[in-house]
């Protein structure tokens, strides 16, 4: 494991994305995005994006392609992915949704036929510093993850969902799948044959069990609350198909190409009750929350997204952790595209 310097690691990526042919401009953001992405923590959807791009950009990705707003309405917008990074089309659905959300106090920002986002987290820590409330609902078109409630055969992606707002210190970020588990953590763990240790699949006879290789011998992963509750998750995933058709996106489809569509709500509390007593009731609850008795194994009540932001602030300052096996692939990616190795502290 070695440290790369935050800024020393964005450069790498900004130049590796322009000799692909990016605009400076966006290569740099879509870079960031990957370096926060690290730095937060989500390891499995940082830098390792730029794997993903190495196959997608100049093939299915137009390296200088821009994301098109299509509609809008007081409150709401469409905008087509039109072959661009899903990083730009999402940095332009926060502008126009924060934009919105301040004239109208809500709004409502649909993105369909994009690429993949990585981690949702990310994406949610500038609205909620902000000061607004944000939901994002994302859908995979072509993903076979997750069953529906009662079915064996995957109709789904792992469509995950993130939710955000402040708190008047740092703020609450939380995402998560609707499957019981993100792609993420179980492709290494098939990759190393590994079982898990609870079932959080279904083999091709619809039997629960903790082997993640059940999902590529016509088994499934299963949707959030499991074999008995997963009705729930079930539900969530619908929903997110629903806003994929409502933005004229393709829904789950094993014969489209590979899109993510999403829709991001944004909330301005001074639209309500006020954003000073919003703060004021917040912090009081916070407090009293952080009061409850702890279980065996804890030592304190966190906010969920509380570490990832911590880490990224601790990352600015001393670097960002890579593992040699990591370092070692950007360095064959920089070889492949005439640029320098990438150096570490």
């Amino acid at each position: 494991m070695k440290h790369v310097a935050w800024k020393r690691l964005l450069a790498f990526g900004a130049r590796y994305l322009e000799a692909k042919g990016v605009p400076r401009p966006n290569a740099r953001h879509v870079a960031e995005t990957a370096v926060m992405t690290e730095a937060y923590g989500v390891t499995t959807h940082g830098v390792r994006v730029f794997f993903y791009f190495e196959r997608m950009v100049g093939t299915e990705i137009d390296p200088k392609a821009e994301p098109r707003l299509v509609r809008e309405t007081g409150a709401t917008a469409l905008i087509d992915g039109n072959r661009a990074f899903g990083q730009l089309a999402m940095k332009l659905a926060t502008e126009i949704a924060t934009r919105k959300a301040k004239e109208q106090g809500v709004a409502m920002v649909a993105v369909r036929d994009s690429f993949w986002l990585g981690a949702l987290a990310v994406y949610m820590i500038p609205p909620a510093e902000a000061g607004f409330l944000a939901q994002l609902w994302v859908q995979h078109s072509s993903g076979r993850d997750c069953a529906p409630f009662g079915g064996i055969e995957p109709r789904f992606s792992t469509n995950p969902f993130a939710l955000a707002f402040p708190t008047g210190q740092l703020p609450m970020i939380s995402d998560f799948s609707t499957a019981v588990i993100a792609m993420g953590k179980v492709l290494p763990m098939i990759d190393a044959g590994k079982r898990f240790d609870e079932e959080l699949f279904i083999d091709r006879s619809g039997k629960p069990t903790n082997d993640p290789r059940a999902m590529r011998e016509g088994g499934s992963m299963l949707p959030t609350g499991g074999a008995k509750h997963g009705y729930r998750g079930y539900a969530l995933s619908l929903w997110s198909e629903a806003l994929t058709a409502a933005a004229g996106g393709r829904c789950n489809d094993p014969d489209s190409p590979p899109r993510q569509s999403f829709n991001l709500t944004v909330i301005d509390p001074e639209a309500f009750a006020g954003s000073a007593g919003y703060r004021r009731e917040m912090k009081r609850f916070l407090a009293w929350m952080r009061t409850s008795r702890l279980r065996p194994g804890f030592t304190e009540i966190r906010l969920p997204g509380e570490r990832g932001l911590k880490s990224l602030a601790k990352a600015r300052k001393a670097g960002i952790p890579l593992e040699d096996e990591v370092i070692g692939q950007l360095n064959e990616l920089a070889r492949k595209n005439g640029l320098a190795a990438l150096e570490t502290i």
